[in-house]
């Protein structure tokens, strides 16, 4: 008996809730980041793309794609790959589109390619690296220094004669690695224009239709190009944008949804998600029986065939990845399947499946004794699996898990130094694993966000109005030694932008781009007065009384300062409220 586990430290999670796709509190402040969810059906989608890779790369051997009727259904497990572009865009993209719509800064680019390095390179490398030693060379095909540097570093694809040397199915890998690049490029291009989320979301939608057929009419155009430099077109991204923009789109949808805290209806339908698979199951009968597909893996596509390849597989991997997008988890047949433990189980270790199981075909055929195109199928493919399966556990809690953890605080830190560099918040500020959740938090504890329209109202703090990223204080904050309390229920944008207007956080003073206290006007020592200057308790015609500092007062917003911070109450070390001071209130700034 299966049913949905509990989500793991290493789980697929997004910004936005665990049992749903995503039910988040839509009446959340602006500026505030959107919360954590947890998509617990990934995992099993993973594990099918793996398990179906398996599939085919386990029946061209074993000749069972031509000799068996049910050989074009084996031969199409092709279409895995295609899953794995889809969940691609969809969890690598959901997060940028998610803050945008919210209104607040998306994860740093080197943070984010830091998770990303760790997450594929390592494993990878080391699967490279033994299966160079430990299979026969006229099979791996790599030669000199050139083929190692050529595998070792994704290259293999761009050229049809390296593209099956080394593992001979990761040359999907370049096309992943490419697409990891250009996903901060293009969430970047997306979020330059401050817009309503509505506005926002037709942008989003409109641009990747645009690029979903650019796409396809660069892969109608390189098809049937012989020059040389192009022979490796079906390694370049371009071609394989359709499947990652139609991911990127369920994202797009996705992060609308979570942030208005509700559901298509039509996923709440009951068996909403066994209909959405029922409709992949058509779709995947049609590209087995009535495609035209071929049967071998080596082959020289025309461009019916190869359009209608990735039509074909994109739409199924579409209504794949629907049921564990949207609606609840827990419900109907197919979305607590997708969660359940054999499959969560897969799905964690489907990424060293996908490496590990071509050597482990070359050395079951390179010591079993069976003949290529002999092979009886259904012993080969569970020797293959049940070996692979074990390979991958191993290297999953030994490299995998561990460079995943280190990455974490890697990210941290390269996405703290991003910070710093650019003023945003104080030293050693961070951001959570992933980009995503926690607030960054300097020494001060400020949460920076974004107020639209705010932009010429936060020139004192030293950001340029035109920056994309504009901080603010939208969440409780504390002073050195002490901590604030906010005096109303929560931040509002009123009080965000109030709070651009007129306070500068001291640890972002001295940072490029930041106002400090020489750009001021000098302030009088009450210890130390200068004989040249009046006596600053002595009204004059010319200057008011001075305020008196247990008093807050607040300052017109023409002033060098801007308003203060209503609605806060400085709390000291000891719990109780702060009566004025040197470092209190508008008149009294360090």
């Amino acid at each position: 008996m299966t049913g949905p586990v509990r989500p793991r430290s290493d789980a697929v999670v997004t910004d936005a809730p665990t049992d749903s796709a995503s039910i988040p509190d839509p009446r959340r402040p602006l500026g505030t980041r959107p919360p954590k969810v947890v998509f617990p059906g990934f995992d099993g989608l993973r594990a099918i793309a793996a398990l179906l890779v398996v599939v085919v790369h386990t029946s061209f051997p074993a000749g069972f794609t031509t000799s068996s009727g049910f050989g074009p259904y084996t031969a199409r497990g092709e279409a895995g790959v295609a899953v794995f572009f889809l969940i691609s865009g969809f969890l690598l993209y959901r997060p940028f589109v998610a803050a945008r719509l919210a209104g607040v800064p998306a994860a740093a680019a080197p943070g984010y390619l830091v998770r990303r390095f760790m997450r594929i390179v390592p494993l990878y490398w080391v699967a490279l690296a033994v299966t160079l030693n430990v299979v026969s060379d006229d099979r791996v095909g790599v030669h000199g220094l050139a083929g190692i540097f050529q595998t070792a570093f994704f290259l293999q694809g761009y050229q049809d004669h390296w593209a099956i040397q080394g593992l001979t199915q990761a040359w999907t890998l370049d096309i992943e690695v490419a697409f990891y690049l250009a996903v901060p490029v293009y969430a970047w291009l997306l979020g330059r224009r401050r817009r309503s989320p509505e506005a926002q979301v037709r942008v989003e939608l409109a641009a990747l239709a645009v690029t979903f057929l650019a796409a396809k009419v660069i892969h109608f155009l390189v098809i049937p190009s012989r020059q040389a430099w192009m022979s490796g077109w079906n390694a370049w991204l371009p071609v394989w944008w359709d499947l990652f923009a139609m991911g990127m789109a369920l994202a797009v949808v996705s992060a609308r949804y979570a942030q208005l805290g509700r559901q298509p209806r039509w996923a709440g339908l009951p068996g909403s998600g066994t209909a959405c698979w029922a409709v992949a199951a058509l779709i995947y009968w049609v590209a087995s029986r009535h495609a035209g597909l071929p049967l071998v893996p080596i082959f020289d596509p025309d461009r019916a065939q190869d359009m209608n390849r990735h039509l074909l597989y994109g739409l199924f991997g579409f209504f794949l990845l629907l049921p564990a997008v949207f609606g609840r988890q827990d419900r109907g047949a197919v979305r607590p399947l997708l969660a359940s433990r054999p499959l969560a189980f897969l799905g964690a270790i489907s990424y060293g499946i996908y490496l590990w199981h071509s050597t482990v075909i070359d050395l079951v055929l390179e010591h079993s004794g069976w003949r290529l195109w002999k092979i009886p199928y259904a012993p080969f493919l569970a020797i293959v699996v049940v070996l692979t399966v074990a390979v991958a556990t191993a290297t999953h809690h030994l490299i995998e898990r561990p460079c995943i953890r280190l990455s974490h605080g890697w990210a941290r830190r390269a996405d703290a130094w991003v910070a710093r560099r650019r003023g945003r918040v104080g030293p050693g500020a961070g951001t959570a694993p992933g980009g995503g959740g926690a607030q960054p938090q300097g020494p001060i504890g400020v949460f920076p966000g974004v107020v639209p329209g705010a932009r010429a109202a936060v020139a004192v703090a030293g950001v340029p109005g035109d920056s994309p990223t504009v901080p603010l204080l939208t969440g409780s904050a504390a002073r050195p030694g002490g901590r604030q309390r906010p005096a109303g229920a929560g931040a509002t944008e009123a009080d965000a932008r109030k709070a651009a207007e007129g306070w500068v956080p001291r640890a972002w003073r001295g940072q490029p781009g930041v106002a400090s206290g020489a750009d001021r006007p000098a302030r009088p020592d009450p210890a130390r007065p200068d004989p040249a200057r009046p006596d600053p308790a002595r009204p004059s015609p010319d200057r008011p009384p001075r305020p008196d500092p247990d008093r807050p007062s607040r300052p017109s917003t023409d002033s060098p300062s801007g308003p203060g911070l209503d609605g806060l109450e400085w709390i000291g070390p000891g719990g109780r409220p702060e009566s004025g001071g040197a470092e209190r209130g508008p008149a009294g700034r360090a």
